[in-house]
Formats: structure tokens, sequence, C-alpha cells
């Protein structure tokens, strides 16, 4: 009697903790759905939009790799004892000043990586420009962005399912920082924004 009531509670728990993971999935897929949704209606109508204005009407969301939870991913920022600017090559052939933040160790399949982190000053916001093994085909060829956010102490979220594209990937007269040579992430990163265009087959 004793073990029956015993692996009925472990049933309840285990059933307990399953319905949380699902809640808390459901959310982040929430989150991130109403994110793009925003982003879209912004490019769509916004002043400040990087589509084209002749391309607007015509404009029906960007497009996307399907939502994985196993890209996000919780890594360990390094910070620099020493912050400063440092130039940045632009898609322009100029540079963009940036500040040199720190580097962010994670794993992926079981290996360590690391990407080179950039502060804006204008925004203060920490992210990476990075470049993958899916840049030319799928998604764009300069590279894409993903920002950081912080988790708790040296941890911070690198979430590639918000990756997004820079804005000269919709028009070339805005200017882009480039990701740096050593940003570049020796396996495909099938997550965030698809290159402008590019619909995956179903």
């Amino acid at each position: 009697m004793i073990r029956l009531i015993y692996a009925l509670m472990i049933i309840s728990i285990c059933s307990s903790i399953g319905s949380a993971q699902e809640a808390r999935n459901s959310e982040y897929l929430s989150e991130i759905k109403q994110f793009r949704a925003q982003k879209d209606s912004v490019f769509k109508y916004g002043q400040d939009s990087p589509i084209k204005k002749e391309d607007r009407p015509s404009f029906n969301g960007l497009n996307y790799f399907p939502i994985d939870r196993k890209y996000r991913i919780i890594g360990e920022l390094h910070r620099y004892a020493r912050l400063i600017r440092i130039k940045i090559p632009s898609t322009d052939g100029g540079i963009i000043m940036m500040e040199r933040w720190g580097r962010i160790h994670f794993q992926w399949k079981e290996k360590k990586f690391w990407l080179e982190a950039y502060r804006s000053p204008e925004t203060a916001q920490i992210e990476v420009f990075f470049t993958d093994n899916t840049n030319g085909e799928e998604t764009y060829k300069m590279g894409r962005y993903v920002q950081l956010t912080q988790e708790k102490n040296e941890s911070y979220i690198i979430d590639f399912n918000n990756t997004y594209n820079p804005y000269c990937t919709y028009d070339n007269l805005w200017v882009c920082p480039l990701p740096p040579k050593n940003n570049h992430l020796s396996f495909e990163v099938k997550a965030g924004e698809l290159n402008f265009g590019t619909i995956l087959a179903q």
C-alpha cells in the first residue's frame, strides 16, 4: 500500500513538472511570436522602416526558421578589464565605432565556442555579430546579429531564435557593421530570421 501511494506521488510530481514545462514553453513561443508580429507591423507601417517604400505595400512579414528551444543557450560573458571603443568595418567600406565588451562562452553539442560581444554607445545594448554555415543560402551572406540578455551575474542568454538581419539586408542604402572574422560558428544556426525573401521548403 505504501509503495502504491509513493508511486502515485511520483506520477503526480512528474505530471506537475511536465505541465509547468509545457506552460513555460507555450509562454516562450508566444513571446517570440508576439515580438515578430510587432516587428512586421513596424516594418510595414513605421516611418523608420528599412523596407523600401515601394516594397512596403506588398510586404507580408519576415520569414524565420521554426522556433527551437535548443537554440536558447546560457553562456558566460567574460568582460574585458579595459573597455575601449574600436573600429568595426562596415558594409560601405567604412567603419563604425563600437565598444568592445567581452566574449560570450557557450557550448553547442558538447563543443565549446565563443563570440566577441560589443556594446552600442547609443543603446547600451550588448550584442554579437556572427556568421555561420547557413550564410549565403538560407541566411544573409554578410551574417546576422543577436542581442544578449543577462540571466544572473556573468551568465547571459544567447537565444539564436531571436537572431535578426542587419538593415542592409533590405536596402543597401543602410550601413551596417560586419561580423569580425573570428565570430564565425562552424555549424549551421538554423534559428532566427531567414534571408529577406527566403521561404523554407515545407
